[in-house]
């Protein structure tokens, strides 16, 4: 069934900001490692049967068309890029997700520009251009930032698929 909608119903939506909507998606990078928490940081690696039950799904609210929010625990812990000197790294904030959008600026370092190519997504952090969310070919280490494309060892590219 398809439904039209007519130009009055429209015009009778309210204006401004529409609420930003959470989705959970499961992700997995190109060498299908996942991703789990260990001693509270996240890390990518196999899951055999026993274990797939830690898992981390993915929570994602997008901002605009490329620029996105991501979280775990049902939005509740946040990926953000942190910058310290030379130093880039990913941290785990408690920040709940839907509540980020208040303020642009101090939220940059929540933002990610989500580039897909086909059924490959990858993820870049707004507060530090060039710097793309990655695993690295080992399992079990930590889900980091690189800046380094050409590293054989970074893994920047991930499916990512609505979780149902």
């Amino acid at each position: 069934m398809i439904y039209y909608l007519g130009l009055g119903e429209a015009a009778c939506r309210p204006f401004g900001r529409r609420p930003y909507k959470m989705q959970s998606f499961r992700i997995w990078d190109i060498n299908q490692k996942t991703f789990y928490l260990r001693n509270n940081q996240l890390v990518a690696g196999y899951l055999q049967v026993p274990n797939t039950k830690l898992e981390e799904k993915i929570d994602m609210v997008p901002i605009d068309l490329h620029a996105v929010f991501l979280g775990i625990h049902k939005g509740k812990l946040c990926l953000s890029c942190v910058k310290s000197g030379d130093d880039i790294s990913l941290q785990l904030e408690a920040v709940n997700i839907t509540e980020l959008s208040k303020n642009k600026e101090q939220n940059k370092r929540f933002t990610f520009i989500r580039s897909d190519s086909g059924p490959i997504t990858s993820f870049q952090s707004a507060a530090c251009p060039g710097w793309f969310l990655c695993t690295v070919v080992e399992a079990d280490q930590p889900v980091r930032f690189t800046n380094n494309l050409e590293d054989s060892d970074m893994v920047t590219k991930f499916y990512f698929q609505e979780d149902q």
